[in-house]
């Protein structure tokens, strides 16, 4: 799908226009596109700062295809992929950056084996620009650059910018710059001077001042062809807007600009400019694409002497203006920067925005639909779409797919124009009508903006080739598959010969004689029609016709042109829709599925067959009346090939949803739904939402059902769903109750009771108000009537022994029963009870009594136990154990208080097996004496403590006792350090001679130790201070240092010390719990050395060896003694052998010498001279 080629002037900080290429997929009009295979551009001077700048190429197309980038001095290659409607990023190299004026073989050349689209971005902190770019097809031969007036906030010099890329070797370009370009290339301004370029080589060209209006153009090489071209304008950095007042801290934002120049035979000769909403002024400018052009504003003609050098026409504006020309040219639109006013330059405090350049397109270049992308990146906080379109089609402008047929005004001056500015949210949008347009896309934030054409041509307006529909005569870009077309060639001139080239193979033909069909008069020139001689047809591709004429009066490019025609033949749409929810009364959603990958559709039309249309791409429609509807969609693609399908639709009445649901409706009691429902058409899907969070789809209408694991109310709804789609929903509140808890007490009885008595113990929400009961006893050998109760609490007189069921069944007031059933004993009436007494004849006091269970019954169980074990002393004091109370193993212990002497006890146990079944059993026991036994208490130790006896104390009794437990030595002592820090348990076992013991126990505690270290030994000088670097750790801390001679204070942890003689201190810290431990520190100290300044080595014996007292005790000390002229005799480290008097074993001669002695160790150098005496 070829698109439209749009003139992009971006204000994106990096990467918005990643976003913007997903959008830009993009539009068509009758000329040369943005789409192609092959790209020039180059890496333009830019504003670098701190950081380097970065250039990137956004790459995208229709279909997946495969391509280069490389630069054109082979330093960088790199093969990408493109996926289609994706983004492809490629990074261009800082190598390739073209900072000086003058030639470079640094273009940037971008290839692919299918049409692709591609947007160059370059950008440092703060600022960038971007720029379409077009493909070398749509290139020109003839340019002018178009600029602003040169300022700037950068520190170092920014400069108005052309650039120029060839795009075939030996490419001869004549350049005249309207300003002077600096160095290297220093041309003066207005002259003209030519540029020999190889394939792939840049001319770039600085100035300090503006250079809009500069020619730049092919010329005849030595062939006499003139070549393609890519030309650039911008700016390395600039502001644009009202500047009085301003220095280089305070001026207005500035931004470099970098934008690809239409070829000058594309220009225009009527422009519309439409303010850029919610600014305060624009800058336009009109640039001329030939002197004494002629132009007029809202109808007023132009003063030749207002105008830049006949170059370009600026003016300020706030409205709307139609600009009209006898000649092309060029109109750009500026935005300038934020906070200033047009007409005294003051703060405007609620203005914001950034400089920005937009090409605008002519009234003769349109298109009649694009996608745009509105970016929100960079801080922008609003967003724009300005529109110039014929007032005859505004019903016909729809965004995004909705008529905005409100917002357009007519434009004064030209009322078959019409203007909208239309605000946008952030994002993706797509704009079309039923004929061309013109629109530009925009958006500010805080110093920050963006903009850009649409769309627009680039076809040379009075020497073009197009497609004439045989049928009706109408224009086209592109055909449709197997339709006849005419190809008609328009030309200034009369040639002498045409020569028709076509892509697909066909054979070339030359018309050696060309007659016109027709000639035409425009603005004052003659425009000549010729026609191939036949009709063509293609089937579906891209293709190229190529007309070579020769021109009989030859101009600077020679005799011969070549005149490209590229166009795109579509397969006829095969159109497919579908529709959602065609339902009576409901919004039937029609989609258009039809396929468009070879070519993108432009137009739809709905027929839905009830005398109601439209024209949107997925509309939204009712049907008001239920019956059968042929609905007919026709689209019309971007080459115009139209095609069509109808679907029959029947609308049927919506069902009637009804259901049922048992009752009682209780928890946790499955509910059976049953569906009521009754449908015209076929049901396909029951939906039941239940209002617990449970969803069922069911594809039926039988009953089922539904638990409820919780009481409440809920909404129960069934949605129905035909086979066309259609809906109906019944919603229904349920209520759940609860179920009682149902409980009841079992009595103990025997067939001697007069009855059993049951006693309810069931609720409802810890109530039992509403609650009705129903007993079943179980009791089949009653009376008829007797073996149930309604009461709560009945009563029932069972006939015999034995083991029955009961069940109670509790109903609440909401009607939800629940039941529940216990096994029941009605026990014999003859128990016999019997105990015995585990071991004894070693019964003592301080042991627990051991009863053994030996009770029996008749029939059933014991159902209660009462004991008393002192029953001759104390009948009053008893135990009973009933039922679950009653040990599973029978055993029941009991400890009798401790005695030293031996006691007689009375047991006596009764047994029951119901109320009045009763048994009796005695028997007496001996329990012997208990001894008593203590420990000597022992005082809390300190870990390093001695360890210390146990004594154990016992009164009255022989025997033998032993010592246990942590710490516990074999011979009886208690260790700290066995032990450990902490709080241990001593126990003391006394064993008597009748074999009864006891155990006496105490709790032994052992304290930490405080943590010391006096510090590592030290060396200090004699006469000076030291602080002992004692450290220490514990609770309650005191210090002691032993000796405390030459201490400040001997109770410190860290005394500062002065000691006159070698020392040892002793630190001993003690805790809060008494604890003590030592450690010890030697200080050594430093007396100052004693240096006599004669001795004489002579010999004797006396006096001989130069000593130096003390010196031997500083490690690392150094001696140096020098003649009187300056020569070292000795030296040593260490003073362990004196100096002698000697050098290398001579004798020295008698004299004076010079000493340096540097002890170090904190010691400064002494100095002096020493004699020698022989």
């Amino acid at each position: 799908m070829p698109c439209y080629p749009f003139s992009v002037n971006l204000n994106f900080k990096a990467f918005a226009v990643l976003a913007l290429l997903l959008a830009l997929m993009c539009s068509r009009g009758h000329g040369q596109t943005n789409q192609g295979k092959e790209f020039w551009t180059a890496y333009m001077s830019h504003q670098e700062d701190t950081q380097e700048s970065q250039m990137s190429l956004y790459i995208t197309g229709d279909q997946n295809t495969t391509g280069t980038v490389e630069v054109a001095d082979g330093s960088f290659t790199i093969p990408f992929n493109v996926t289609a409607r994706q983004v492809t990023v490629v990074t261009v190299p800082h190598s390739a950056f073209i900072k000086q004026g003058g030639k470079y073989l640094k273009g940037v050349h971008i290839t692919a084996k299918r049409n692709i689209a591609v947007y160059a971005h370059i950008f440092a902190q703060s600022v960038s620009g971007a720029t379409l770019l077009l493909p070398v097809n749509a290139l020109g031969r003839d340019y002018k650059s178009i600029n602003f007036t040169q300022k700037s906030n950068a520190r170092q010099p920014s400069y108005s910018t052309l650039m120029v890329v060839a795009t075939e070797d030996n490419t001869t370009v004549e350049i005249t710059p309207t300003a002077d370009l600096i160095s290297p290339a220093a041309n003066a301004s207005f002259v003209p001077f030519t540029v020999v370029l190889k394939k792939g080589e840049v001319f770039q060209g600085l100035s300090q001042k503006d250079l809009t209006g500069s020619r730049v153009r092919s010329v005849a090489s030595a062939t006499g062809e003139c070549k393609k071209i890519a030309v650039y304008s911008g700016s390395t950095k600039i502001g644009i807007g009202c500047s009085e007042g301003a220095n280089l801290d305070n001026f207005f934002s500035s931004d470099n600009l970098f934008q690809q120049v239409y070829p000058t035979s594309s220009w225009g000769k009527n422009y519309v400019t439409v303010p850029l909403k919610n600014r305060s002024y624009d800058i336009c400018r009109i640039v001329f694409s030939e002197p004494n052009t002629i132009v007029k504003i809202n109808g007023f003609e132009l003063n030749a002497a207002s105008t830049a050098n006949s170059t370009y026409y600026e003016f300020n504006s706030s409205i709307v203006n139609v600009i009209t020309a006898d000649k092309p040219v060029q109109v750009a639109q500026y935005a300038v920067t934020q906070g200033k006013n047009e007409f005294d330059c003051s703060i405007d405090a609620s203005d914001i925005g950034d400089p920005e350049m937009i090409y605008l397109n002519p009234l003769e270049q349109t298109i009649d639909h694009v996608t745009l992308y509105s970016s929100p990146n960079a801080y922008i906080v609003s967003s724009y779409i300005n529109v110039v379109i014929p007032t005859s089609a505004v019903s016909t402008f729809l965004l995004d797919g909705t008529s905005v047929s409100s917002a357009f005004k007519t434009v004064d001056g030209n009322p078959a124009y019409s203007y909208a500015q239309l605000n946008v949210a952030a994002g993706t949008h797509y704009v079309n009508a039923a004929k061309g347009f013109n629109a530009i896309a925009y958006g500010f934030g805080q110093r920050e903006s963006y903009g850009y054409s649409a769309g627009t041509n680039l076809q040379n307006l009075n020497q073009k080739i197009e497609f004439v529909d045989v049928q009706n005569g109408s224009i086209k870009v592109g055909g449709c598959a197997d339709v006849e077309y005419k190809l008609k060639l328009t030309l200034p001139y009369q040639p002498n010969q045409i020569r028709w080239v076509f892509s697909d193979g066909s054979p070339s033909f030359t018309d050696a004689a060309p007659v016109a069909k027709s000639v035409s008069v425009k603005d004052g020139q003659s425009l000549y029609t010729f026609e191939f001689y036949k009709s063509v047809k293609y089937a579906p591709g891209d293709y190229t016709v190529i007309a070579n004429v020769v021109n009989p009066q030859g101009n600077d490019c020679g005799t011969e042109s070549a005149i490209e025609f590229d166009f795109n033949i579509s397969a006829f749409p095969q159109v497919v829709f579908t529709a959602d929810n065609t339902c009576l009364n409901e919004q039937t959603q029609f989609t258009d599925v039809t396929d468009q990958t070879n070519n993108t559709i432009k137009s739809w039309h709905w027929d839905f067959g009830d005398g109601q249309s439209s024209n949107d791409k997925d509309p939204i429609h009712p049907f008001l009346t239920a019956g059968s509807y042929t609905v007919t969609l026709t689209v019309i693609n971007e080459n115009g090939c139209s095609s069509f399908t109808s679907k029959q639709y029947k609308i049927l009445p919506k069902p009637a949803a009804s259901f049922l649901v048992t009752t009682p409706a209780c928890v946790n009691t499955p509910l059976t739904f049953t569906d009521q429902s009754v449908s015209e058409g076929v049901l396909k899907q029951w939906i039941w939402e239940f209002g617990d969070g449970a969803v069922e789809t069911r594809t039926n209408n039988q009953s089922f059902t539904h638990t409820y694991i919780a009481a409440g109310t809920y909404q129960v709804k069934l949605t129905l769903v035909t086979e066309s789609g259609c809906t109906a929903l019944k919603q229904q509140q349920i209520v759940i109750g609860l179920k009682p808890i149902v409980d009841f007490a079992l009595p103990d009885v025997c067939i001697a009771d007069a009855f059993a008595q049951f006693t309810n113990k069931s609720a409802l929400d810890s109530s039992a108000n509403g609650l009705t009961y129903l007993w079943n006893f179980g009791d089949n050998a009653s009376a008829p009537g007797l073996n149930t109760s309604t009461e709560a609490n009945p009563k029932h007189r069972y006939a015999a022994a034995g083991v029955y069921t009961v069940s109670l069944t509790v109903t609440s007031a909401g009607g939800c029963p629940q039941t529940l059933s216990k096994q029941f004993t009605v026990n014999g009436s003859v128990p016999k009870a019997r105990f015995t007494v585990v071991d004894p004849n070693n019964l003592c006091s301080a042991a627990e009594v051991v009863i053994k269970d030996a009770s029996t019954v008749d029939f059933g169980r014991i159902t209660r136990i009462i004991l008393y074990y002192d029953y001759g002393n104390q009948p009053q004091i008893f135990e009973t154990f009933a039922n679950t109370n009653i040990p599973t193993d029978g055993v029941y212990k009991h400890l009798y208080p401790v005695s030293t002497s031996t006691k007689i006890y009375k047991i006596r146990m009764a047994a029951f097996s119901g109320g009045v079944c009763e048994s009796i059993y005695e028997q007496d026991i001996t329990v012997k004496g208990n001894p008593v036994a203590s420990i000597v208490p022992v005082p809390p130790m300190c870990y390093n403590d001695p360890p210390v006896p146990l004594t154990g104390i016992h009164d009255g009794y022989n025997g033998t006792g032993t010592f246990s437990g942590p710490g516990v030595t074999a011979n009886g002592f208690f260790d700290p350090k066995l032990a450990g820090i902490g709080n241990f348990t001593v126990s003391y076992q006394f064993i008597a001679a009748n074999g009864c013991d006891v155990v006496a126990q105490q709790v032994i505690t052992v304290n930490a130790l405080p943590v010391v270290n006096a510090g590592a030994n030290f060396t200090m000088l004699e006469g000076g201070q030291a602080v002992l670097p004692a450290v220490a750790s514990g609770t309650g801390l005191k210090y002691k240092w032993t000796p405390s001679t030459g201490l400040d204070h001997d109770d410190v942890l860290n005394p500062v010390i002065s000691p006159v003689e070698d020392i040892t201190y002793t630190l001993t810290v003690t805790n809060s719990y008494g604890c003590s431990v030592s450690d010890a520190i030697f200080v050594a100290v430093l007396k100052k050395p004693i240096v006599v300044n004669t001795f004489t080595p002579n010999g004797d014996g006396v006096n001989d060896l130069w000593n130096i007292r003390y010196l031997d005790s500083y490690p690392g000390s150094t001696v140096e003694i020098f003649s009187r002229a300056g020569q070292k005799v000795y030296s040593s480290v260490g003073y362990a052998h004196p100096w002698d008097g000697k050098l290398n074993g001579s004798e020295l001669p008698a004299g004076t010498y010079y000493y340096i002695i540097n002890p170090k160790n904190g010691r400064q150098v002494i100095a002096g001279n020493v004699t020698i005496i022989r």
